[in-house]
């Protein structure tokens, strides 16, 4: 009987542990959800008083009513984990839903291995600070003169119709991406060939690739990357290379972050094609997208690079390996380019041996904190804002890769009124807090 009682008691504890709480905690949401029809719905106790909280509160201008809330969690026994769903990225149980302003967090349990049932247990329930986002595809990017800057649309086809063409790499969504982000990287990147005016007449075509939520310390799938895979939204992107190559449209691209490594994989399913009519600059490259990989990809499919090759911001360490130990290969691709992009190679090979020494003297300066430098406390603010993947552009130097490190400075201080390190703290207090 005692060694019975032991198991039970291992296996409700593995229960508990795979719930985060004790499973005592949770009772059946409610009669309707009790496995009758579709899975069967619980909910932590405790969050009894949040619910009322919501269910009888204000937020601003919008009322949650109880029996809204309690019809839309009724949803979790159709819907839960499904394509509607955000999935957390590092614990494959625990999965997220958004009900008008509320977000559902929730674990999903099929076999717990006890006596405990099995179904959808709602661990937390909150306001969402974000909203269900855009697919990935083709948009168009065109700047209004009157005052409303840089507009995105959706591209009614799968061309590209623009000189310039641009991926996003880290961004809070679509708009932020084609409107905020994206216009000033292109403008840097090609302005001094065709002029800025030139660009902003025209526009530009975006590439969405959509990027994972970052809430409260963890990582989530959107709907949206699981409802367009990434072979999928690689095969759309390659479908658009070509076509664009077929018409004889010339097409300069800005490839901004992680962007890099979905181009990458659009030109390896385009082996064997000639794209001539392409050219491209990787910006900010993190190390996710091994850029030496990629850039032999580009060269073998007969693409031109752009005289820069690559741009990073000094203090954005998103692609450590990039830009040292990887470095060396990096620059020996970028010569492979021609005889005009062998001073650049050189530039990123001695770039690349600065940059292990660079290393090594924060990990030192990392333990002699106590007396700092205002360029190394901004410094340090800047890789700090690059960790924590700030999206905000004001504080976060991985948005500027052709700024050094006092022009970024200078904008820091511009763009927040000369509130830059309140505002840093400010949006480094909104990541632990998951908003």
């Amino acid at each position: 009987m005692e060694i019975s009682n032991l198991r039970r008691n291992a296996k409700l504890a593995g229960f508990s542990r795979l719930l985060g709480t004790p499973s005592s905690n949770f009772v059946l949401l409610a009669k309707e959800t009790d496995g009758t029809s579709g899975r069967k719905v619980f909910i932590d106790q405790n969050l009894a008083a949040k619910f009322s909280a919501l269910a009888g509160g204000e937020k601003g201008e919008a009322k949650v009513n109880s029996d809204r809330l309690l019809r839309q969690l009724y949803q979790l026994r159709a819907v839960a984990a499904g394509g509607t769903a955000f999935s957390n990225m590092q614990n494959a149980f625990e999965h997220m839903h958004i009900f008008g302003d509320l977000k559902v967090v929730y674990k999903v349990v099929q076999s717990s291995g006890s006596s405990e049932p099995s179904g959808v247990y709602v661990t937390d329930i909150d306001y969402a600070s974000f909203r269900k986002g855009e697919s990935p595809g083709f948009y168009k990017a065109t700047f209004e003169a009157r005052g409303k800057g840089w507009v995105v649309r959706r591209n009614d086809s799968t061309s590209i119709l623009t000189k310039n063409a641009a991926i996003n790499g880290l961004a809070k969504g679509l708009n932020h991406a084609g409107a905020d982000i994206l216009p000033s990287l292109v403008e840097a990147s090609y302005g001094n060939r065709d002029g800025i005016n030139a660009i902003r007449n025209e526009g530009y075509t975006l590439f969405y690739n959509p990027q994972s939520l970052r809430d409260k310390g963890c990582n989530w799938y959107t709907p949206e990357q699981k409802q367009v895979n990434r072979k999928h939204a690689a095969g759309m992107l390659g479908n658009g290379i070509l076509e664009a190559q077929r018409r004889g449209q010339v097409v300069q691209w800005s490839i901004h972050g992680n962007g890099a490594k979905l181009f990458g994989e659009a030109i390896e399913r385009l082996k064997g094609q000639n794209l001539d009519k392409h050219e491209v600059i990787f910006l900010s490259t993190p190390d996710e997208s091994h850029l030496g990989k990629v850039l032999g990809s580009v060269r073998a499919a007969g693409m031109k690079l752009h005289e820069d090759a690559l741009k990073v911001h000094e203090d954005d360490w998103s692609g450590a390996l990039n830009r040292t130990i990887r470095a060396g290969a990096i620059a020996n691709e970028v010569a492979k380019f021609g005889e005009e992009h062998v001073t650049q190679a050189d530039v990123i090979r001695s770039q690349g041996k600065a940059s292990l020494l660079a290393s090594a003297g924060w990990i030192k300066f990392a333990a002699q904190l106590g007396a700092t430098s205002l360029f190394k406390y901004n410094t340090l603010r800047n890789m700090v804002a690059v960790n924590a993947e700030i999206t905000d552009a004001a504080v976060n130097p991985h948005f500027h890769p052709f700024k050094d490190k006092h022009q970024f400075a200078a904008h820091a201080k511009a763009a927040t009124g000369g509130r830059v390190n309140s505002v840093f703290f400010s949006e480094i207090v909104k990541k632990i807090r998951g908003r």
